[in-house]
């Protein structure tokens, strides 16, 4: 696993009441950022934060998700 220098990493929290979005955005920016080559979708059942069976099938995120996505070779 690549090693970070602490001064180069930045934590981002999306926060936001039910069904604003949050899921869709971080799986937006991971497609963005290039680590995964898809676009997942809540819907589909296809999305990387909604991994559990219950939460593709409630089509809502129940836990945590974190998501490491390095950003221009940084």
């Amino acid at each position: 696993m690549k090693v970070y220098d602490t001064d180069r990493v930045r934590n981002i929290a999306l926060l936001g009441q039910r069904g604003c979005g949050k899921t869709s955005l971080a799986d937006a920016i991971a497609y963005s950022s290039g680590i995964t080559n898809r676009l997942g979708k809540v819907d589909d059942g296809t999305s990387l934060a909604d991994f559990t069976d219950e939460e593709i099938k409630r089509k809502s995120t129940i836990g945590l998700s974190v998501l490491i996505c390095p950003w221009k070779n940084s």
